[in-house]
């Protein structure tokens, strides 16, 4: 290991210094002593507390009694903690005061910046607000409500900034980045001890890693992304030291417990996962100290337990609701009937070409407007997989250096591939690519006195400090909730900083008349896009059902569920907030759904404070009136498509033509087997949409041309067959075609293009 002079390795505990000696019982009594206890408690570990108490409710999400639920959590949560603390392999290593001024004096400030500001960024008020209001009641969805959110992921995190949002009220609750923005920099601040030991340097490098433009972006909002990086952080560290712990086992245990619990906070953390474990891997297996097979065996086992812990409760959650236990990701393989199966990511960001995505990390820097909506960036990742590669050829006999640089090198890459290099999902990739520059730069420093090596390092340095004054600048500039700073406008600053600690409510700032208006809600309906946070601030109990988003209304089984939710409400109370802007498409979506508008208001809204109302529509919606309408819309789910794995066929021709003469006409006779698990109706609409047919269309040189329809004469149960008699009529131009008979979904689908398998014929037609 190569180490600047006068740096030190952290002496390991004394009394697990001869692990491997002890025997098991005085291990276990030694591991939870309060001394011992007392000098591995960190900082950080208070935060963790906090996140380990989220873990814990979503196990009791099984309860009704939410007070009981969290009741019973709490002593999870600190006996959780307790073993976690109790079993670290190093001692705490207390950052003192040069970290706190150097480093968190800056960050404070930083925060400060737009503190007082009331966060309206768009995912916020779109989604993050109702996750959070929600879990902190009990599950993501009360059991009225009908997929609220466009983005229903892990609302664990949401759950915490809930918890900080409740303690300090609205503005002051983001502070809770802030801690885990300090809790990330504590380990940077151990993972550079072994190469600089001058405590201010090693503070002003730690400073300089964590000032990027998309960490600070986020530092004073409701986005969750920030809270995943001190567990990332953290699980990087024990794999630098993974050789020099005492009990490997547990720390490894440790290690997948936290890369399971960032997959928790954030999925994308996948990308930095699989290189952590990677290497764990191969210290278990082919390492200079490896397991014996038992303990392969049995280390593996504890492994992918603590690793799964943590996303196992909504994992079976969202199972039980949806069919898929990721949902709506990966949905071509789980098909649950709530969200179609095709579909992808937004094609604005991320790269185009497989060569682009090989080369993203650094591209990043020439095409930011690819990034991320705010279309800034310092290329700091970008710089950092350059110095990645150049370590791992100039220092690839330093271990420490090679693990580092690999871990960036391949997290970038899986980030790209994954997560389509999008900015906020690579965010721990952006502050590790700064501890890479570091690292490898202080390496380099430490190999002669004074060499190119040296001027290397110091222009490393340079180029970090560049980057970081860019951050800060865009940072002055841009957020993604485009408020205001303090710089911009101190007097506003000042006077809204005045409601800070009496913002819990939305409603202490309404007038009498305003609540009145939203005294009858007993039900919102979603029609636009961010009104979910309004509603529920609003009216925190009332169910949510979803109007907008289409994909909840793709199926047969989204659009009864949707109808059932609706009826439940019997038509009463029933309302919708939409941006003055949104309200033509809000009511276009109520009437696509086969509801009414009944009235509109106006309700400019004082968002946790009197200045700068934002101007919303109070929408009273109806169920229609008349009984056409009524039948109509219960009816309306026929309108909605099979789970794609119910347009299964097999169909067989028995008298298959051959060579027909231009514009003849035949009729095939067939048997078509229903393959899926879904009846297969005969009839539907009077508008004869809705039933399955059997079609048939011509195809020559890739152009495709309908022909005809063939009926059912009763309804086709799941694993049952009937015969069809088709007519088709010969193309008019003679040349070589294929005949495609299929079934098709009148005014939803052909089977072929859920996954079906259509009667393929080659016919000649001829003169």
């Amino acid at each position: 290991m190569n180490r600047l002079p006068g740096s030190k390795s952290p002496a390991p505990l004394k009394e697990v210094s001869e692990n491997r000696e002890m025997t098991p019982d005085r291990n276990w009594r030694e591991s939870f002593s309060g001394q011992r206890f007392a000098r591995l408690i960190e900082p950080g570990d208070l935060l963790l507390f906090l996140y380990l108490l989220v873990f814990a409710r979503q196990y009791f999400w099984i309860l009704d009694n939410n007070f009981l639920a969290w009741t019973l959590s709490l002593p999870l949560a600190t006996l959780v903690w307790y073993v976690y603390v109790s079993t670290k392999q190093f001692p705490a290593e207390r950052s003192g005061w040069t970290f706190w001024l150097v480093v968190g004096l800056p960050l404070l400030l930083v925060y400060l910046l737009r503190a007082p500001f009331p966060d309206r960024s768009f995912d916020v008020i779109n989604y993050h607000l109702l996750h959070s209001e929600r879990s902190l009641r009990g599950a993501l969805f009360s059991p009225a409500d009908y997929f609220p959110s466009g983005a229903p992921f892990n609302p664990i995190a949401d759950t915490l900034t809930g918890l900080s949002r409740l303690s300090l009220g609205f503005r002051l609750g983001t502070i809770i980045n802030l801690l885990a923005l300090l809790w990330t920099g504590q380990i940077v601040d151990r993972i550079l001890r072994p190469v600089l030991s001058n405590r201010w340097l090693r503070s002003s490098c730690v400073l300089l890693i964590l000032l990027t433009e998309h960490l600070l972006f986020e530092i004073s909002t409701y986005m969750v992304d920030l809270l995943t990086l001190p567990l990332l952080a953290q699980a990087t560290l024990l794999t630098l030291k993974a050789d020099e712990a005492p009990n490997r086992k547990l720390n490894f245990l440790h290690i997948a417990g936290l890369l399971g619990a960032s997959m928790a906070f954030k999925f994308t953390s996948l990308a930095v996962a699989v290189p952590i474990l990677a290497i764990c891997v191969y210290k278990i297996l082919i390492g200079r100290e490896r397991f014996s097979p038992k303990n392969v065996i049995v280390t593996g086992t504890l492994m992918l337990s603590a690793f799964a812990a943590p996303l196992l409760p909504f994992a079976i959650y969202i199972y039980r609701l949806t069919g898929n236990p990721v949902f709506p990701v990966a949905n071509g393989f789980f098909k649950s009937p709530f969200w179609p199966t095709h579909g992808g990511w937004d094609n604005r960001w991320g790269p185009q070409t497989p060569w682009e995505t090989i080369l993203w990390p650094i591209l990043i820097w020439f095409k930011p407007e690819r990034h991320s909506e705010l279309a800034v960036y310092s290329g700091r990742l970008s710089l950092g997989v350059i110095v990645a590669l150049i370590g791992l050829v100039l220092l690839r006999r330093n271990k420490q250096v090679r693990t580092l640089c690999g871990i960036l090198v391949i997290s970038s890459l899986l980030w790209s591939i994954t997560a389509l290099g999008y900015s906020r999902y690579g965010l721990y990739e952006d502050l590790f690519a700064g501890v890479v520059i570091v690292f490898v730069g202080a390496s380099f420093a430490t190999l002669q006195k004074f060499s190119w090596r040296t001027l290397a390092a110091s222009i490393l340095l340079i180029l970090l400090a560049v980057q970081s004054f860019f951050a800060l600048s865009f940072n002055r500039r841009k957020e993604w909730g485009e408020r205001t700073n303090v710089i911009a406008d101190p007097d506003i600053w000042v006077e809204e900083a005045k409601l800070s600690l009496r913002d819990r409510s939305i409603g202490y700032y309404l007038t009498d008349q305003e609540r009145a208006r939203i005294a009858g809600v007993q039900m919102w309906l979603e029609t636009s896009p961010k009104s979910t946070g309004f509603e529920v601030m609003l009216n925190p109990v009332a169910p949510i059902v979803a109007v907008r988003q289409p994909e909840y209304f793709l199926t047969r089984n989204a659009r009864r569920e949707f109808i059932r939710k609706v009826g439940a409400s019997n038509g009463q109370g029933m309302y919708s907030l939409s941006l003055n802007a949104d309200l033509e498409n809000a009511k276009r979506a109520i009437t696509e759904r086969g509801l009414q508008v009944a009235n509109v208001t106006p309700f400019d809204l004082p968002f946790f404070s009197p200045r700068g109302r934002i101007g919303m529509m109070l929408i009273e919606v109806q169920l229609p009136q008349t009984p056409e309408g009524r039948q109509e819309f219960e009816n309306s789910w026929l309108k909605g498509a099979f789970a794609d794995s119910d347009y299964r066929e097999e169909i067989v021709a028995f008298n298959p033509p051959s060579v027909l003469r231009p514009g003849e006409k035949i009729e095939i006779r067939t048997k078509v087997r229903n393959l899926g698990s879904a009846t297969w109706p005969s009839v539907g609409t009077k508008d004869f949409r809705y039933q399955i047919n059997m079609g048939n269309r011509w195809v020559k040189n890739g152009v495709m041309s309908e022909d005809n329809r063939a009926v059912m004469k009763t309804d086709l149960a799941p694993g049952n067959e009937t015969e069809i008699n088709l007519t088709v009529n010969a193309p008019s131009t003679p040349g070589d075609y294929i005949l495609k008979i299929d079934m098709v979904h009148e005014g939803v689908t052909w089977f072929e293009e859920k996954g079906g398998r259509p009667l393929l014929l080659p016919v000649r037609v001829q003169p």
